[in-house]
């Protein structure tokens, strides 16, 4: 901002010195030099992002001041700028294709964004305590392999120019606390594809899951994990969730405007206690029970999960698996 500010400044500045005679400056002259500066100033975003945009415009913006200056003897008219014009910018997006898709490119350029964090340990506690906060990100949680010797296992890929994020670890007298954050940056509205959190939890610690997730499209897997609660705070998403076939477990979950789908093996009795409104429903399978909804394969459930729901203009369904 401070350069276009200096170059609208020297611009006024030339156009007063024009009018008074004070040098012999034609007005077509600072015509001239305004557009050279209105394509240099496009141009000197080249060094922020390399586009062809960006590198037509400096070309162009070259040429005309050699034909303001009569550098060289150049003294082209109208219609040989105008070529000169689409020439620049033709060189540009060829010169930028080249060094991003072609053998000179070393792809700096498109994967230098690209952030891509790793967390892992061996099978170390005996219980687990899971953090997750995300927006606009693609959320998988499951366990691992039932012989894996890792306690877990996460995985956070984002760019770097719309996210910030980081996973962190910590232990204490047997209890493990997971952390990970994907957060948008200030100005990001929809680019979900960007970012995606993969967290692998080992199936024999005691594990507990706090989650807030905006924007997000999230898996939560607890079929083969030994959980106990998970809670989970999600506005503007979608959330699929599996129970666990493991443990009795409890789940908690508040939401605003989201589609939640719970997709229940038929070995796990479901109760769902529901509170607020609701836009659309399917409880396939379930009857109404005290102050909510349950199973009718109570009896004969291996393990109950109880679903604790609060929310307003959300959808939420029920699928066996």
């Amino acid at each position: 901002m401070k350069l276009g500010g200096l170059i609208v400044l020297f611009l006024g500045v030339l156009i007063i010195i024009s009018v008074m005679d004070i040098l012999p400056v034609t007005f077509w002259f600072a015509v001239g030099i305004i557009f050279a500066a209105i394509f240099l100033y496009d141009g000197l975003k080249l060094f922020r992002r390399f586009r062809g945009q960006y590198l037509g415009s400096l070309i162009f913006a070259t040429i005309l001041i050699v034909r303001l200056f009569n550098i060289w003897g150049v003294s082209w008219g109208f219609w040989q700028l105008f070529l000169a014009m689409i020439g620049s910018y033709m060189i540009g997006y060829g010169i930028v294709s080249i060094f991003q898709k072609g053998v000179l490119s070393s792809r700096r350029t498109s994967e230098s964004s690209r952030q891509e964090l790793t967390l892992s340990r061996p099978l170390e506690a005996e219980t687990y305590e899971v953090e997750i906060e995300a927006d606009l990100t693609k959320v998988l949680l499951m366990s691992t392999s039932e012989d894996s010797e890792k306690g877990f296992d996460a995985n956070l890929f984002f760019d770097k120019t719309c996210f910030s994020g980081d996973l962190n670890y910590d232990k204490n007298s047997g209890k493990g606390r997971v952390k990970a954050r994907c957060k948008a940056r200030s100005g990001v509205s929809s680019v979900l594809s960007k970012s995606r959190l993969n967290l692998e939890l080992n199936n024999k610690p005691l594990v507990s899951v706090d989650a807030r997730l905006d924007g997000s499209d999230t898996v939560m897997d607890f079929s083969n994990m030994n959980l106990d609660t998970a809670t989970i705070k999600t506005d503007l998403s979608r959330l699929s969730v599996v129970p666990s076939k493991i443990r009795d477990s409890r789940i908690d979950i508040s939401c605003d405007v989201a589609s939640v789908n719970f997709r229940v093996p038929k070995t796990v009795g479901l109760i769902i206690v529901h509170e607020g409104d609701l836009n659309w429903r399917d409880f396939e399978g379930l009857v109404a029970h005290d102050r909510g909804y349950a199973s009718d394969n109570l009896d004969e459930a291996i393990t109950t999960c109880q679903v604790f729901i609060k929310s307003d203009m959300s959808k939420i369904s029920v699928d066996w698996i």
